[in-house]
């Protein structure tokens, strides 16, 4: 995971908590400390057996998602889960490295930085990787 913090922590969460597949959260990465600390106090506490993290898989600063993804194998997946200004930075070293993306909404600003995201999932696309965006009211029959 990649942003620590609540939203971070909540994808993190539904993911580790389905039933199916062997899901392990390995890394994690955050430019804030008490972030990544709290995120990872309380992943660990509520899904243990889910949780493989030691504190040298835990990285901090700017450059922490390189490091955290580095840890991954081509085929797995990375929650980018940090303010949106960042993301594109972030998809683009995923789709680098062959991961699966699961990203949270917003994932963008602005139209450039839109026009580069859809260029980017292209490229995602082209090299079979598959790409989710959290859609919290998708589902809401209120707003159907």
């Amino acid at each position: 995971v990649v942003g620590c913090g609540g939203r971070g922590s909540g994808a993190a969460q539904n993911a580790l908590s389905v039933k199916r597949g062997p899901v392990k959260l390995v890394a994690m990465a955050d430019v804030f400390a008490d972030r990544l600390s709290s995120s990872y106090a309380a992943l660990s506490e509520s899904l243990p057996d889910r949780v493989d993290v030691p504190e040298d898989r835990r990285y901090l600063g700017f450059g922490a998602y390189k490091e955290a993804m580095d840890q991954l194998r081509p085929g797995d997946v990375v929650i980018l889960a940090t303010p949106p200004a960042f993301r594109w930075v972030h998809f683009t070293y995923a789709i680098e490295k062959g991961l699966h993306v699961f990203m949270e909404k917003p994932v963008t600003v602005d139209g450039p930085t839109s026009r580069r995201m859809f260029e980017l999932a292209d490229r995602a696309d082209a090299k079979g990787l598959k790409v989710g965006v959290g859609l919290m009211s998708r589902h809401s029959r209120a707003l159907q």
